[in-house]
């Protein structure tokens, strides 16, 4: 790849707002079972915890074929499990998986790994930060 290649294509960074913004497009959303309402991301997050059958903090695979949709498994205080979709369009998903193919290679690891952290720092960004539908 050439410096302008590189250049071009974005780093797994330059997702983490596109797929915040993404996930709070879903709100507001209602459990299934129990009703209970949930106005934002931020606050789905805040009162919704992480199931027991889910390891490694709701972990969620995206490999560099193909991005597998949830990006975010949580249990409602009624016990239903919910999830998040990383609801970003074709060709961002074609980017996202081709960023976490490269980042994986320049740094040495897994794509499932830069795939973790990217969820991660999603999942932090909306705790930190009060969002809001646009």
């Amino acid at each position: 790849m050439d410096m302008e290649e590189k250049s071009k294509r974005k780093n797994i960074e330059e997702f983490v707002e596109i797929m915040l913004e993404a996930c709070e497009e879903q709100f507001p959303k209602k459990c299934s079972c129990c009703s209970r309402y949930f106005e934002t991301f931020q606050d789905f997050l805040s009162h919704t915890i992480i199931p027991v059958h889910s390891k490694d903090h709701s972990l969620q695979l995206i490999d560099s074929q193909d991005l597998h949709d949830v990006i975010a498994f949580r249990n409602c205080s009624c016990g239903t499990t919910m999830t998040v979709q990383c609801a970003v369009d074709k060709p961002q998903k074609k980017e996202l998986v081709h960023a976490i193919s490269e980042e994986a290679r320049e740094r040495g690891v897994e794509p499932e790994d830069v795939a973790q952290l990217l969820r991660d720092k999603v999942i932090k960004r909306a705790k930190a930060c009060n969002t809001t539908k646009r």
